[in-house]
């Protein structure tokens, strides 16, 4: 499959999904029913996170420049403080693994990498 700008969110999306899979597996035979969930968690609210900020640039990208800046400041603090409570949430009331919510929440930023290392490395970067 050929990546480019008209899918290389859905390719982050799949690549994330298949990754967060492998990992929430491997943690759960390997590791603990713990630091799997932690794992899963962590995986579904950094990729939900992702989606929520792609929704939110394309809204600011149809409004006028100023009014973009402040509808995109807002609603990153808005994502930000509701992340933060869910963390919380997770770690003090779920008591999923931490070690595994961060590698959970790390998806997106592997994948984003292993994207860029592949474009870079087959076409010719």
């Amino acid at each position: 499959m050929k990546i480019d700008e008209n899918n290389i969110f859905t390719v982050l999306t799949i690549g994330a999904s298949l990754l967060l899979l492998v990992l929430a597996v491997g943690g759960l035979l390997l590791v603990s029913r713990s630091f799997a969930a932690g794992v899963v968690a962590g995986g579904l609210l950094a990729i939900a996170n992702c989606h929520w900020l792609h929704a939110i640039l394309r809204r600011a990208m149809r409004l006028p420049a100023r009014q973009a800046v402040r509808f995109a400041q807002l609603r990153y603090l808005l994502r930000l403080a509701i992340i933060a409570v869910l963390v919380s949430l997770l770690i003090l009331y779920v008591h999923v693994g931490i070690f595994g919510l961060i590698l959970g929440l790390s998806v997106p930023v592997i994948t984003i990498m292993a994207v860029t290392v592949y474009m870079a490395t087959t076409h010719g970067g």
